[in-house]
């Protein structure tokens, strides 16, 4: 099985994975008054979490070979499948086999949260907060393709001792632009690389792809959060939110695969969900006219008017710059790489140019000398998306049936949502080949507006 164990079979264990014991999750928290009357108050708290192992974890790798496998030739010979009917082409190895696979070692996903903070009533009914909140999480879930070609070049090939990192196994033929009919150097090259059969040089020989499933990346997240509320003073509940916080990760879902499965810090940086500035209102206002008239045709034209609302603003989560230019890696399929940072990034911020493109140059392969094995340097979290700023509400009426508020009555709304219909750019096209690289490809909801009765009794 050239390293690959089932479940059970030869003296492996039946449970996949090795067992974990330690998955203690202590709680702790505290409330402190620190003037005596019950006005400011201290509050902090710490807990630790453990993840159960996802299902789809295990249902992945149990549909996979070796369990079941059925080859899928297209445009070969039914007497040999192994020649091609378009060119005649043969392949000396037959449909090598992809599966997903688990790690043995896999750890539980385990996640400590913790706050510190205080709360001081300001004003009858109005409270102010002031929090530092945070989040660690370690043994967290990705995949990383295990079979790709190696890093550096086969000793039996020619390439491996003029470079030292990087082969160039999937592209090069007798055909390629470096190679120059008559340069010894060059002929030498161009036999040689047609000699290599690309399955024989993986790490695991016999197979094709082989994503593992593992727990092997971690995540931290620090913000300092501030806020107000008002509960029904003057009429007015509202509540006053800002976050300023930063989430650094290394692989943002379940199961994203790393894109440099040799260095799995390539991937670390601002996390997909990482949005430095939040701040949120939202508020209910009860309209004070004829709220006490001694007249029930007043307060039932005049009176029960109420506004409601949200707005929001917050900064543009990181984008990954995905690199899809000619092949500098050479190593196979389920990896990527990113160009190579040239500059500043400067943001233009409009639908043609949300930020600057020249700022980025392809990643140079070794094969032409390159010093970083072809990955490029650019992060994955060096542009930002548009933010949003955006205001959505509400102007509500009630009509009371009966002399009671309480009683039998009608509930009219008239909401908006984007009220003041601003234009919002949303996402962007982040590959650096396309045409189009940089531009804005969508927005945000345009103003949309609704109206609905509710009878209520």
């Amino acid at each position: 099985m050239n390293g690959i164990q089932e479940a059970g079979v030869n003296g492996f264990p039946k449970g996949v994975v090795e067992n974990r014991y330690f998955t203690w999750q202590p709680r702790v928290g505290f409330t402190y008054d620190l003037t005596g009357n019950g006005k400011t108050v201290m509050r902090g708290g710490a807990g630790v979490f453990y993840e159960r192992t996802q299902g789809n974890d295990v249902y992945n790798a149990a549909l996979n070979p070796p369990f079941a496998y059925q080859p899928n030739p297209t445009s070969v010979f039914f007497s040999n499948p192994k020649t091609s009917i378009l060119n005649g082409a043969t392949s000396s190895d037959l449909y090598p086999s992809g599966l997903t696979s688990i790690r043995y070692q896999y750890p539980p996903q385990g996640t400590m949260n913790w706050s510190f903070g205080f709360q001081r009533q300001v004003a009858p009914s109005v409270i102010a907060a002031l929090q530092y909140v945070g989040s660690s999480g370690w043994d967290q879930n990705n995949g990383r393709a295990i079979n790709t070609l190696p890093l550096t070049n086969d000793p039996n090939n020619f390439w491996s001792t003029a470079n030292p990192g990087g082969p160039d196994y999937n592209t090069v033929t007798s055909t390629d632009p470096r190679w120059v009919p008559g340069n010894v150097y060059s002929d030498r090259y161009a036999v040689q690389q047609s000699k290599i059969a690309t399955n024989k040089l993986r790490q695991y020989p016999g197979f094709a792809g082989i994503r593992q499933e593992e727990n092997q990346t971690n995540t931290h997240y620090h913000s300092l959060q501030a806020g107000i509320r008002f509960e029904n003073k003057w009429g007015l509940t509202s509540q006053l939110a800002y976050t300023y916080s930063h989430l650094i990760d290394t692989a943002t879902n379940d199961l994203n695969a790393l894109p440099n499965p040799f260095v799995t810090s390539y991937n670390k940086g601002s996390g997909g969900f990482d949005r430095r500035h939040i701040f949120n209102a939202s508020y209910v206002y009860a309209l004070p006219f004829a709220r006490h008239s001694s007249s029930a045709l007043a307060r039932t034209i005049i009176g029960g008017w109420g506004i409601s609302g949200i707005t929001v603003f917050q900064s543009g989560l990181p984008q990954n710059i995905n690199y899809n230019g000619t092949d500098t890696l050479g190593l196979g399929g389920d990896v990527s790489n990113r160009p190579n940072l040239t500059g500043p990034i400067l943001y233009p911020k409009t639908q043609k140019a949300w930020f600057n493109t020249s700022s980025y140059a392809d990643p140079v392969a070794p094969w032409f000398g390159g010093g970083n094995q072809g990955w490029g340097n650019a992060g994955k979290d060096n542009v930002r998306l548009p933010g949003l700023n955006n205001t959505n509400l509400a102007l509500t009426k009630n009509i009371p049936l009966s002399g009671s508020d309480n009683g039998p009555g009608i509930e009219l709304r008239f909401e908006s949502f984007n009220t003041f219909n601003k234009t919002q750019f949303a996402n962007i096209n982040a590959n650096n080949h396309d045409a189009n690289f940089g531009q804005v490809t969508s927005i945000f909801t345009p103003r949309n507006l609704e109206f609905a009765a509710k009878f209520h009794f």
